[in-house]
C-alpha cells in the first residue's frame, strides 16, 4: 500500500475528516460504479455507495493495513449490493430508458447512421439487462475484470475467493452473457 494512503487512513481512522474525506474522493468513481452496474440506476446507485461509504467510516479503525484498500473496498460494495438487493427485491428491474450518465458514456465520438444507432442501442441495453440478472457472484467478478480491469488473482484476493473459483464465476458469466446477445443479434435479425 502506498505510504500516502496509509498515512490516510491512519489519519482518517483516528477521527481526521478531512483526511476521510480524501480518501472518499480517491475512491467515490469505483465505489459509484460498481454500485450503479449492481443495481441498474443512479438513485439506488448513490444510496448503496453512501451506505459503503458509512461503513468503511465506522469500521476504518480495524481495517488490517497489510491489505489494498481497494480490495477491502470491493468486498464491502459487493455485500452492500447484495444487502441492498434482498431490502428491494422488486427494484431489480432495471429501466429501459437510460439515465443521463449511462446516455453520455454510451455517445459515439463519430456518429454511425441511425440504423447502426439503433441496433447498438438494442445490443447495449441487453448486455446491461443480461448483466443486472447474473447471479451476484458472477455479476461481481465479471465487473471487476471487465469494468476495473481487474487481474483474477486481485478478484480473488478482494473477495477472499480462491483464484480457480472466480475463473469459474467469469467464464460461466461470459457464456451466459455471450449466450444472451447470440439470441438478441438474432432477433434484432443479423446472420450469427
Amino acid at each position: 500500500m502506498p505510504a500516502v494512503e496509509a498515512g490516510l487512513i491512519a489519519r482518517a481512522a483516528s477521527g481526521d475528516a478531512s483526511a476521510f474525506q480524501r480518501l472518499v474522493e480517491q475512491h467515490r468513481s469505483m465505489v459509484y460504479r460498481m454500485a450503479y452496474q449492481f443495481a441498474g440506476n443512479h438513485h439506488d446507485a448513490e444510496d448503496i455507495a453512501q451506505e459503503v461509504f458509512i461503513k468503511v467510516y465506522r469500521s476504518l479503525d480495524r481495517f488490517r493495513q497489510d491489505a489494498q484498500l481497494s480490495s477491502w473496498l470491493y468486498r464491502i460494495v459487493m455485500n452492500a449490493c447484495i444487502d441492498h438487493r434482498r431490502r428491494h427485491p422488486a427494484g431489480g428491474a432495471p429501466s429501459s430508458a437510460p439515465e443521463p450518465e449511462e446516455r453520455l458514456l454510451n455517445t459515439p465520438e463519430v456518429s454511425p447512421g441511425p440504423e447502426a444507432r439503433a441496433y447498438a442501442g438494442e445490443i447495449g441495453a441487453v448486455l446491461q439487462c443480461e448483466i443486472r440478472r447474473l447471479p451476484p457472484g458472477q455479476r461481481v467478478v465479471f465487473l471487476m475484470r471487465h469494468y476495473e480491469g481487474l487481474k483474477l488473482s486481485e478478484i480473488a484476493a478482494a473477495l477472499g475467493l480462491a483464484e480457480g473459483t472466480v475463473k469459474r464465476q467469469l467464464h460461466a458469466a461470459i457464456h451466459r452473457l455471450r449466450r444472451a446477445l447470440t439470441v438478441a443479434r438474432v432477433t434484432a435479425g443479423e446472420r450469427v
